[in-house]
């Protein structure tokens, strides 16, 4: 369990702000689990989801670096959940994967050449015992915007993107494999892009 507590290059839980930030989330917190739910909610909406943050410069990939910025995409939001999590002693993974987004706007399909998306990242907690997964991608208020329900996360049951909006419109598709990592495989994650996307890998991933 001790590799779900350490602190990384990315995962840089023992960074000053991203101690002293988790401190102050979980400062009225009386177990664990609250903690947990505290940091979630501060993630999903004090983070500002922006898929356009998405570039593989690996200097964005820092959890410190995410915290500072105030927003980011959802693989950044992951990373900066796992960060602080460790920093508040709980046991943290992250989950790489693949989803559709039939939501996406146009542009993005004609960017991407797609509407899936990799890498798509959540969260693995170990709470009371066992591992809880916990999505804190989307913003409240984008989910109002969007006409989608924003997820909800107690702690107890697993919590990940809906499959259909408000309207019963088909909205987040998981497509998988899921890949459970202690630590940002960043060589992995631009290989398995290039796979992915071909010559429009060069449109929206910069390398560093």
């Amino acid at each position: 369990m001790r590799e779900y507590l350490q602190a990384t290059a990315f995962l840089d839980a023992d960074h000053p702000d991203i101690i002293h930030q988790t401190m102050q989330v979980v400062s009225s917190a009386q177990h664990e689990t609250e903690k947990a739910v505290h940091i979630f909610y501060f993630v999903r909406d004090q983070i500002r989801y922006n898929m356009y943050a998405c570039v593989a410069d690996a200097k964005t990939l820092k959890a410190s670096y995410v915290l500072q910025q105030g927003e980011g995409w959802c693989l950044q939001k992951a990373i900066l959940f796992t960060a602080m999590a460790r920093a508040a002693g709980i046991p943290s993974q992250l989950i790489l994967t693949s989803i559709k987004n039939h939501k996406a706007p146009p542009e993005v399909w004609d960017l991407m050449g797609s509407n899936i998306f990799f890498p798509h990242a959540y969260n693995l907690l170990y709470l009371d015992g066992r591992w809880v997964k916990a999505a804190a991608t989307f913003d409240a208020d984008l989910c109002r915007r969007l006409e989608v329900s924003a997820v909800e996360f107690d702690g107890r049951k697993d919590a990940v993107l809906p499959a259909y909006d408000k309207l019963g419109q088909p909205f987040i598709e998981y497509i998988g494999p899921e890949k459970a990592v202690s630590d940002l495989p960043l060589s992995w994650i631009l290989e398995r892009s290039m796979e992915i996307y071909k010559d429009y890998y060069k449109n929206w991933i910069k390398e560093s």
